[in-house]
């Protein structure tokens, strides 16, 4: 079935990407390889603008992770506060810390880009800077799985399998680096704080 509507959005072209991958945006679990592989072949046998499908197909996740955001801000947010106010505001003090790093990250792990938009909504994170960092970083792993579809064509499928592995450990480590870094930057700073009032 997922093959079959791949192909169809394939026919379909340009407007075909961009709703295909509205969908990707939201909590819908539709993978992204799926359509910017054989993309990135057909780009590379002239049927396909690069450009112009890098651009699309990211523009297409950032208005579904939008549509999360919004449905997490407006809805989710209600019956957080409400009932789950200690988790509700664990994330909200989370997002003031790491959100922008977050954000950044998260759609270059496999199944965590299609999520953050949800915590990010919840602590209702400023738009000014959701949307260009959801839409940078998509654009990124964008570029990168119609990249190994314009390099490795049939084998592109084996090929993102292991580059996407490495590159969700890396990401993680950073991930962990930089939540740490930001920690004990926290930590130092509150210290020097209560030296100097003591």
């Amino acid at each position: 079935m997922l093959e079959t509507l791949v192909q169809s959005v394939l026919e379909i072209g340009y407007i075909g990407f961009f709703f295909y991958m509205v969908i990707v945006g939201t909590f819908i679990p539709l993978p992204t390889q799926l359509l910017l592989l054989p993309a990135g072949y057909l780009i590379s046998i002239g049927k396909l603008d690069f450009t112009m499908v890098a651009i699309i197909t990211a523009a297409g996740t950032t208005t579904g992770a939008f549509l999360n955001y919004i449905f997490a801000k407006k809805i989710i947010a209600n019956v957080f506060e409400k009932k789950k106010e200690h988790l509700f505001h664990s994330i909200e003090d989370f997002f003031k810390r790491y959100g922008k790093a977050a954000v950044l990250l998260a759609p270059l792990i496999p199944s965590m880009g299609q999520y953050i938009s949800l915590p990010a909504g919840l602590s209702r994170m400023p738009l000014v800077w959701f949307l260009p960092i959801t839409y940078i970083s998509n654009l990124c792993w964008n570029i990168l799985m119609i990249g190994i579809g314009y390099v490795f064509g049939a084998d592109s499928n084996a090929q993102a399998d292991k580059i996407i592995a490495y590159l969700s450990l890396a990401f993680i480590f950073l991930l962990i680096i930089y939540i740490v870094m930001r920690y004990t930057l926290h930590r130092d700073k509150m210290r020097k704080l209560n030296n100097a009032n003591s």
